[in-house]
């Protein structure tokens, strides 16, 4: 390959000042877009960042309680039907209002709540989170 085949291949600088120009301005119309995509995308991890939604809470997924219990107005009762969680025990909770009696030991799907009066609120001492609140007449 000699000199005269290396600069034919070379562009001519109209060409070059042309791409340039296509380049610059398809640059111009779409940067001023891109800055807005990118910021909201900034903001948005931010705003991810500071709800928390990167940790992992303690003990259980999200707002989701430990225990889904049912409320038997008629037997004035409520029934654990759904443990999310092991290992938990009713000596941890205590009723914040209302009135009733709790079991002893583990919390075992079947467990009952009995003799319930009043809205009956019931709370996890260690993480002082609100298990709920039921109303009986």
């Amino acid at each position: 390959m000699d000199v005269g085949e290396v600069l034919e291949k070379i562009p001519s600088v109209e060409r070059l000042l042309g791409l340039g120009w296509v380049i610059c301005w398809f640059l111009a119309i779409w940067i001023y877009h891109i800055q807005f995509f990118v910021t909201g995308l900034f903001c948005l991890f931010l705003a991810l960042l500071i709800s928390g939604s990167f940790e992992k809470s303690k003990g259980h997924k999200g707002d989701q309680p430990p225990i889904k219990l049912i409320m038997d107005k008629s037997t004035r009762s409520l029934k654990v039907q759904k443990l999310y969680e092991g290992g938990l025990r009713w000596e941890d909770y205590e009723i914040c209002s209302g009135s009733t009696v709790l079991p002893v030991g583990s919390i075992e799907e079947g467990d009952t709540i009995t003799k319930c009066k009043g809205n009956v609120a019931l709370r996890h001492v260690p993480s002082n989170r609100l298990l709920g609140g039921f109303e009986f007449d």
